[in-house]
């Protein structure tokens, strides 16, 4: 299981899994906990909360390590199930994680932290892609989607 106290005891393995040194990383960190503590307040004490703060099911891993998911997320974008196993959590919590940690470092404006907004994309259709970049080789969607498996055995065969 990968942890902070564990990688940042491999300087080189943590450059190469974050994209930062562990001195960069901490104050990274540094800058980032006192924003998460203001949101999770804000989350927390929202109107139509049911239980009162402090009650619910709490973080299995600390601030720092759900913070060193989120950047190996950025840097290598592993599956969520690779990363929930490099970190012993379950997928969904890893997707949890991610989702609260994103905007946070989007706020705090590093540009290190570069991935595309919805609202921010300038080309809509293939051909748009095609005209802004003309010496554009490739497109590659290497997004993982899951399939049944076929049934039938000839069909399984002829596919896999």
């Amino acid at each position: 299981m990968i942890t902070y106290e564990k990688l940042s005891k491999k300087p080189s393995a943590f450059k190469s899994m974050v994209g930062l040194t562990v001195e960069e990383f901490d104050q990274l960190n540094q800058d980032l906990f006192p924003a998460y503590q203001s949101a999770e307040r804000q989350r927390l004490s929202r109107p139509n909360r049911k239980r009162a703060i402090g009650a619910g099911h709490q973080y299995s891993l600390p601030f720092r390590d759900r913070l060193l998911m989120t950047v190996i997320h950025l840097r290598l974008y592993p599956t969520r199930e690779v990363l929930g196993f490099l970190f012993g959590i379950d997928k969904g919590t890893i997707s949890r994680n991610v989702r609260r940690m994103m905007p946070l470092l989007d706020a705090l404006g590093r540009s290190t932290f570069g991935w595309p907004q919805g609202e921010q994309r300038q080309h809509t259709s293939l051909d748009e892609v095609i005209a802004a970049c003309p010496d554009l080789l490739a497109i590659v969607d290497a997004t993982e989607q899951r399939i049944e498996r076929p049934r039938d055995q000839t069909t399984q065969k002829a596919h896999y």
